[in-house]
């Protein structure tokens, strides 16, 4: 519950594995505290071995990876499969957990394998509990992944997909672009912003067939699209996380109280 009673902005940080999602959640932890924002966080990752930001809520609480494995005879990708299904289960229990809670956001960093929260019927149940009309998807782009043209569209396709699917207002972020030089996020930003000139690389990668079909479904994205283009972030540098607050704050508005006190940040991320 947010501190007037309301329920919170909930966002949850999806992407695939090794995209940054730990790694965010953590970071607008320890800036949102800076700036005297209530951020709540929480790990739907039973499989995570550890995290670096204090939840107050820890799926890993409830149900033990390790144990389902052992008790079902299950492999590390089964066990998650059905570990996302026993937290289902639980939806009761989860809802106590969180009664008590008060903040100005909730933060939650779901499952390594993106297809494990995207496409799994407790996903959208967990949803519904932690308040599906207060509810975004930031998604992350992973850079490595990201830095050839086939590798970006394959991560919008899979960005609409999982917008799609769980039904919710999506952003997508450039997830650890310190890891990038200048030149390749400064190509990589232009194929979000221009779709001539993705076009164009995509004809130069690869060509026919593959390639028409990979720019017809981006025709369709960008016409559909709510919140178009890519935005950078680094949380290693703590750039971008000023747009991921704003972002809930187009949505839904709220946290009068604080934005002066991250002005000076928007300023210089959110408004480029």
């Amino acid at each position: 519950m947010a501190q007037d009673g309301s329920s919170p902005p909930v966002l949850f940080v999806v992407g695939t594995a090794g995209s940054g999602k730990s790694s965010l959640v953590t970071a607008m932890q320890r800036w949102s505290r800076f700036l005297e924002v209530e951020t709540l966080t929480i790990n739907l990752d039973p499989g995570a071995e550890r995290v670096h930001y204090d939840p107050e809520f820890d799926v890993r609480d409830m149900i033990s990876l390790s144990d389902v494995m052992s008790e079902y005879d299950l492999g590390p990708n089964g066990a998650q499969i059905l570990a996302a299904d026993l937290l289902a289960a639980q939806a009761s229990e989860i809802a106590e957990e969180l009664e008590g809670l008060s903040g100005d956001l909730m933060i939650i960093d779901t499952p390594g394998q993106v297809e494990l929260f995207a496409f799994r019927e407790a996903s959208i149940h967990l949803i519904d509990i932690f308040g599906r009309d207060k509810a975004l998807i930031i998604y992350l782009f992973d850079p490595m992944l990201s830095r050839s043209p086939s590798g970006f569209v394959s991560q919008m396709l899979l960005s609409s997909i999982v917008e799609f699917r769980l039904g919710l207002p999506c952003k997508n972020f450039l997830s650890k672009v310190d890891l990038l030089d200048e030149d390749e996020l400064e190509k990589i930003i232009e194929w979000s912003e221009r779709l001539e000139s993705l076009e164009h690389a995509l004809y130069e990668e690869a060509g026919g067939q593959r390639t028409e079909f990979a720019i017809s479904q981006l025709r369709l994205l960008q016409d559909f699209a709510v919140s178009p283009g890519l935005t950078p972030l680094s949380s290693e540098l703590e750039e971008g996380l000023a747009d991921v607050l704003s972002f809930s704050q187009d949505i839904f508005g709220g946290m009068a109280d604080v934005r002066d006190g991250f002005a000076s940040d928007l300023g210089g991320d959110a408004g480029d």
